[in-house]
């Protein structure tokens, strides 16, 4: 999808571009003793321009709703994972030593190897890099339990994720360098942020990101409140989730 999304980009661009080239050249010969011919060619050509760029506009605009389409029935297929980060590998850890940590970690006690189907780490192997443990659990009211309780991590040296696609990753990125690490968080791969009135945002692509930046000087953004945990999880018990 990805792909189709630049292949429309540069067909649009290339299109741009002849079009401009032939609009100079048409310019060019218009004082001509043909000008009439010229005159209704340029009438054609106008024509034409409008037609194709109406296409391609259309076509990209199909292309973004495909694309977000995709992205929220991949993100929905993620609503079961989480991503653990920080924790040292070793030869001997098992799904079963993992669920046993975040068990005990997270005062969960229903998290058990038998509650998780997937357990695995993520990436390439590394000496320098410690890589995340993917773990998929079998219920998604077990998931958003142990969601919950990742405060009781805080000092540990490991965090929990949610598990976003590569776009919703990106876009969360950029909203944590323009807001701050503390006034951004996800809920069920939607991303919301404590802009500068004080109030929550849903994101939900880069304008909401370029927007803020456009309308908040860069001294003014360093200012912005830092909400605290407890009104940080308040608001996100706002958002409704469903569980299968």
């Amino acid at each position: 999808m990805e792909e189709l999304r630049k292949t429309v980009s540069d067909v649009s661009e290339l299109f741009t571009s002849k079009m401009e080239q032939f609009q100079q050249r048409l310019d060019n010969v218009s004082g001509t003793p043909s000008s009439q011919g010229n005159n209704l060619l340029a009438t054609e050509f106008e024509a034409f321009k409008s037609s194709i760029l109406f296409c391609l506009q259309n076509l990209q605009v199909q292309v973004e709703m495909l694309y977000k389409l995709q992205d929220d029935l991949e993100m929905r297929s993620r609503r079961k994972f989480l991503l653990l980060h920080g924790v040292m590998e070793s030869k001997d850890e098992s799904p079963s030593s993992i669920a046993k940590m975040l068990s005990v970690l997270l005062k969960c006690p229903d998290v058990s190897a038998d509650s998780i189907s997937r357990c695995h780490r993520l990436g390439i192997k590394r000496a320098a890099k410690t890589r995340p443990v993917l773990i998929k659990f079998r219920q998604h009211q077990l998931k958003e339990q142990v969601w919950s309780s990742k405060t009781h991590l805080k000092g540990t040296g490991i965090t929990l994720s949610e598990f976003l696609t590569k776009s919703r990753h990106n876009l969360f990125m950029a909203a944590r360098r323009q807001f701050g690490v503390s006034s951004c968080w996800t809920r069920d791969g939607n991303i919301f942020a404590i802009r500068s009135d004080g109030e929550r945002h849903r994101i939900s692509d880069k304008k909401d990101v370029d927007g803020a930046v456009a309308s908040v000087p860069a001294s003014a953004s360093a200012q912005l409140p830092q909400p605290s945990q407890q009104s940080k999880d308040k608001g996100r018990k706002k958002v409704p989730t469903k569980d299968q």
